[in-house]
């Protein structure tokens, strides 16, 4: 069975050959470690490129990783002027398409602090176009290249949570929800429309999963007031959803943080799979596939932190059985680090990783189940 197949299959809670293992992304200096170790002829021939990450998942032996894709066309028109008073009122140096200030490489706030800017950047958002359909077409070239290889390039790209929240800054977005819930409700739905024609141009061309990072939660809790949330986002989502499964495709959604009180509003949404379940967030998979298992395909939740980069082989392996027989049982489960695969992380973890879930994750997963528990049963 291949990658894509062994996915679909996944997100159809049947069971394929084995548990399929994704990755979000590789940090880059995580990526030379992979590049060091490979043999001249497996090395990429520009190490420094993005599609040295995706030869490196594959050396590794992932099934699928993300493909950063959300080129949108927004330069044909001009975006709202943001006043200065606003500006300096809260430190903001610069704002993009988006909104949002970025000092460096890290976000920092939004800029939409009044509703007239909520209304002008609304008006705004709805002039966005796809980017032309030669993009399209060069990915669906790498898509079809590397699935040959083995590897699943699932795109990612635009956003609907994250964005309706950033765009504001975490430091107005109550108030708005508070005084101006219709306009922000309004925000997400202009979000949505493209996100979706996005979508669309990548279904179009044979792309039949597609991902949204979509940020909207914190280590103990949600961003949005979850009934918010539900009111704002699930009806967004449930357009996307409806939209992909009508091209025979699956909608995954990405936030990290804890997501546990927004789970039943994307499975009512009919959104397919959510990732990362961040361990570190308090997210653990046993009570999550008994409540939610059949229902929504889980994925990731290894933690990148103690176990990925701290840990030892014994941690790991021991981790990636726990969480195989956690999970994995009847379909709905897809292996992976719970974020990004960091700088920090150690190369022989990640190996033993992907190699356990070869190893062990083999279906029928029961007989896993009954070798793990004799096992820990000799070991007491």
């Amino acid at each position: 069975m291949d990658a894509h197949e062994r996915i679909i299959k996944t997100l159809e809670f049947e069971e394929p050959d084995r548990v399929p293992t994704l990755a979000q992304y590789f940090d880059y200096p995580f990526t030379k470690k992979v590049v060091d170790k490979m043999s001249i002829d497996d090395k990429p021939l520009n190490p420094l490129s993005k599609h040295a990450m995706y030869d490196a998942a594959l050396y590794m032996g992932f099934d699928s990783i993300w493909y950063h894709y959300d080129r949108i066309r927004t330069h044909s028109h001009k975006k709202p002027e943001v006043p200065e008073e606003i500006l300096k009122e809260y430190n903001i140096d610069s704002y993009n398409e988006w909104g949002h200030y970025y000092k460096g490489e890290w976000y920092q706030d939004g800029v939409l602090k009044t509703p007239e800017l909520l209304k002008e950047w609304i008006t705004y958002i709805k002039t966005w176009e796809p980017a032309g359909e030669i993009h399209f077409k060069s990915f669906k070239k790498i898509w079809e290249n590397y699935l040959q290889k083995g590897l699943v390039t699932i795109p990612t790209g635009g956003s609907v949570a994250f964005a309706t929240w950033s765009m504001i800054g975490i430091n107005r977005f109550a108030y708005m929800i508070r005084k101006h819930f219709n306009l922000v409700k309004d925000l997400a739905k202009a979000l949505g429309r493209i996100t979706k024609e996005l979508q669309n141009c990548l279904f179009e061309k044979g792309i039949d999963m597609v991902f949204i990072c979509d940020d909207w939660a914190l280590k103990g809790s949600t961003i949005f007031n979850p009934k918010h949330w539900n009111e704002i986002i699930t009806p967004v989502y449930r357009e996307l959803a409806n939209n992909a499964h009508k091209h025979d495709a699956k909608l995954l959604i990405h936030s990290d943080g804890d997501v546990t009180e927004t789970i039943p509003f994307l499975i009512n949404s009919g959104v397919d799979a959510i990732e990362p379940l961040e361990y570190e967030s308090g997210m653990r998979l046993k009570p999550l596939k008994q409540k939610y298992g059949s229902k929504i395909c889980l994925i990731g939740n290894i933690s990148a932190t103690y176990v990925l980069t701290y840990g030892s082989l014994e941690t790991t392996i021991e981790a990636t059985k726990q969480a195989l027989q956690d999970a994995a049982e009847s379909g709905g489960f897809i292996l992976g680090a719970g974020s990004d695969i960091l700088s920090t992380c150690k190369y022989e973890n990640i190996k033993a990783m992907v190699e356990t879930v070869k190893k062990f994750g083999t279906y029928p997963i029961r007989n896993l189940i009954m070798l793990y528990e004799q096992e820990k049963t000799r070991k007491a």
